[in-house]
Order: structure tokens, then sequence, then C-alpha cells
């Protein structure tokens, strides 16, 4: 079993009460499938995540500091040793 660390920012990090949360899995999993597990485990976070079945596009979602629209998106495989940041994203003027 992996351990997979998932860092939460704003939003989420105060609606959840942590700032980090493992999520185990096997070997790879795509990141969809990593934050699927994570709804799991913490009921409520899915209607922060995702928004019809797609992940939140106000939300960034990056793997070791790369956003996935750089990446495969929600397909993006998560391996051993990554870290998943989710943050929101900000606009302004």
């Amino acid at each position: 079993m992996v351990k997979i660390k998932v860092s939460l920012h704003y939003v989420l990090h105060s609606r959840l009460g942590t700032e980090e949360v493992d999520v185990d899995i096997e070997d790879r999993l795509p990141l969809k499938e990593v934050l699927l597990r994570l709804c799991e485990a913490r009921p409520g976070v899915e209607e922060l995540l995702f928004k019809d079945g797609r992940l939140r596009e106000e939300l960034i979602f990056m793997i070791n500091g790369v956003g996935i629209n750089h990446l495969k998106g929600e397909d993006t495989e998560v391996k051993n040793t990554d870290e998943v940041t989710i943050v929101p994203a900000i606009a302004g003027g």
C-alpha cells in the first residue's frame, strides 16, 4: 500500500480542518481516482472538488508542483512519493 500526500489550501483546509491528507493507493492511479478515494474517506469533500463528475475549474490541481493542465489532466497518473496540491484559482485586477 502506498500513501499519496494531498496538500489542501484555503477553503479546503478550513472545511476539512487539516492542511494535508494521506490517501492510500495500491501503486499508481489517475488523479481523478485518487481524489475520489479522498472523497470516500472524507464525506462532503466531493462537492468541493467535483462538479458534474469533473474536477472543478475554479481549483488548480498540481502534482509535484506542476499544474495538471500541463500534464494529462485528471488522467495524470499519481504514484508513490508524488504530492498532490489543490489551491483555488484566484483572479484579480
